[in-house]
C-alpha cells in the first residue's frame, strides 16, 4: 500500500512561505508514490482546550470541532509535514491552538518510583517533518519545545526541520528555491521510509 502524507499548515496566509513549503514537500511525497492530504489550520473552526480532567472513552476530546479532521489524519498518516511561520520567535496561534487541543493524545502514567510520565494513545508511530519560516529570528529551538513535545504525544517521530529564515527580504528568492528543494525531497524520504512500528 501507499505511504499517507499528511501536510498541516499553521499559517493564515495561502500560497506564501509555508503554504508553499508544506506543498513543496507534498509534492515530493506524491513523486514518491504517497497519497497525501493538506490541512489548513485557519480554515478550521477549533475551539482553545478547555482543560477537561479526564477523557471521553470512545473519542481523544469532548468536543467536536475542527479537531476531528486533525485526529483522524494523524490516526491515518504514516508521516506528517507540519509548517509554520515564527511569532515572537515561536510558532503560529494556530499550530499552538491545534497543539494545546493535542493534549488529550497522551495520558499521563505515574511509575512504581512515582515518576510521571506520558504515554501515547495513537498507535501508530509515524516520521516528521517541521518547516519554520521566520524573517528576523534565527534560533529554531524556542519553536522546537511546543513542536518536539507534540511529536510526542502524537506518536512521530522528527526526522528533519527546515528553517527558512529572512523571509520578507526581496532577496531571498534564490534562499527559497533552495528551501522549497529541501522540502520536496523531505517529503519524498518521508514517502519511501514507511511508517515505523507502533510503540
Amino acid at each position: 500500500m501507499p505511504s499517507r502524507v499528511v501536510g498541516i499548515v499553521g499559517s493564515a496566509r495561502k500560497g506564501m512561505n509555508t503554504d508553499s513549503l508544506v506543498s513543496a514537500a507534498l509534492d515530493g511525497a506524491r513523486s514518491a508514490g504517497a497519497e497525501v492530504e493538506k490541512i489548513h489550520l485557519n480554515d478550521m473552526q477549533i475551539r482553545p482546550c478547555q482543560a477537561c480532567k479526564e477523557f471521553p472513552k470512545d473519542r481523544y476530546c469532548w468536543f467536536q470541532d475542527g479537531m476531528e479532521t486533525v485526529y483522524r489524519a494523524l490516526e491515518e498518516a504514516d508521516a506528517v509535514v507540519v509548517g509554520t511561520p515564527a511569532y515572537f520567535g515561536c510558532i503560529s496561534a494556530q499550530l499552538k491552538l491545534m497543539i494545546d487541543r493535542c493534549n488529550c493524545l497522551a495520558e499521563m502514567t505515574t511509575a512504581p518510583d512515582d515518576k510521571v510520565t506520558f504515554r501515547t494513545r495513537m498507535g501508530k508511530r509515524k516520521k516528521g517533518v517541521f518547516i519554520w519560516v521566520a524573517h528576523l529570528s534565527k534560533d529554531v529551538s524556542i519553536a522546537h519545545v511546543p513542536v518536539k513535545l507534540w511529536c510526542r504525544f502524537a506518536n512521530i517521530e522528527l526526522a528533519d526541520t527546515i528553517v527558512f529564515t529572512g523571509s520578507d527580504r526581496r532577496d531571498s528568492a534564490a534562499a527559497r528555491d533552495e528551501s522549497l528543494r529541501r522540502a520536496f525531497e523531505a517529503g519524498a524520504r518521508l514517502a519511501t521510509m514507511g511508517h515505523c512500528d507502533a510503540r
